[in-house]
């Protein structure tokens, strides 16, 4: 009888996972709850028959769709539903493992973009601007636009994909770590209704940015202004002072999160002023202030 309902179960994420990948082609925000869902199994069934099930949906989404469209799914979410399966089982830290997941991941997408022969000669050419710059030249052309306002458009729009080339590598270390928070609290939280308990990272509103790395980064930030913020020195400035504010941006929302929690507002006005926080430079600004208070002055206390 434990057989079979085994059987089901596995049969079911099987099912469900496909059509979470096939929606997550059109939409791949979707993808998002996709290596939970193996995590959280394997850690019941086991690796290799979760890895099995893995493997074979992914050969389906290949055959369906297009062979690159499973090769892709399985060599981002493959390493890293191993890693957080490995982590989990041999009881790590939940540093660590959130560390080591994020690592994976952020790994999985840089050998995907070099496999594919992206590298900074490629991303960096003429050419590929260039074809960036028409693109917008033609749809300036279509909504009649006069000449001097597609030159200013494809002007920005140049400037704008080098400066996101640059912030390129903080972007996606940032991104990494977050889509690791999510995977492990999403798996920590489904083998919690199951009954079994597992140590992951603590809810968002108790998150605690360690005081000594953002003085760390804050310090490389000042280091690096001594040699007058030139040529790499100045690109890598860049990317830490992105790491610096978004540390305290999450550390800030964390706080505002514990008190919106500890005051009762409900889930739906949280998530309103998380979007508003997001899209508003002068609110992240406040976020970015309540961060850095809170690094030296406990300031949950006050609602405890």
């Amino acid at each position: 009888m434990n057989e079979n309902k085994n059987y089901g179960n596995l049969l079911s994420l099987m099912v469900k996972s496909f059509l979470l990948a096939i929606f997550g082609i059109v939409f791949p925000v979707i993808y998002i709850f996709f290596p939970a869902m193996y995590i959280s199994e394997s850690l019941k069934e086991g690796i290799f028959k979760i890895m099995g099930i893995f493997l074979a949906v992914c050969l389906l989404i290949g055959a369906i769709f297009n062979p690159l469209n499973g090769l892709i799914v399985f060599a981002i979410f493959g390493p890293l539903i191993l890693i957080f399966h490995y982590m989990i089982s041999t009881k790590k830290s939940w540093q660590m493992t959130l560390l080591a997941g994020a690592i994976s991941f952020f790994i999985s997408i840089i050998v995907l973009i070099l496999s594919f022969g992206i590298n900074g000669e490629v991303i960096n050419s003429p050419d590929t601007i260039k074809g960036i710059t028409e693109v917008y030249n033609n749809i300036g052309q279509e909504v009649g636009l006069s000449d001097s306002e597609i030159f200013s458009l494809t002007n920005r729009i140049s400037q704008m994909y080098k400066a996101f080339l640059q912030m390129a590598p903080s972007y996606l270390m940032v991104f990494s770590l977050v889509f690791s928070y999510i995977i492990y609290i999403s798996v920590t939280r489904t083998m919690f209704a199951r009954g079994r308990i597992i140590f992951g990272p603590p809810p968002l509103e108790f998150v605690k940015i360690p005081r000594e790395f953002i003085l760390f980064v804050g310090l490389s930030i000042f280091v690096l202004y001594l040699f007058n913020g030139s040529g790499d020195y100045y690109v890598f400035n860049k990317n830490l002072m992105f790491i610096f504010f978004f540390a305290l941006f999450i550390e800030g929302f964390a706080l505002v999160k514990f008190f919106m929690a500890r005051f009762g507002l409900n889930t739906f006005l949280q998530t309103i002023i998380f979007i508003i926080a997001l899209t508003i430079p002068y609110i992240q600004l406040i976020f970015i202030f309540l961060g850095f208070m809170d690094m030296f002055i406990n300031l949950r206390k006050f609602g405890v």
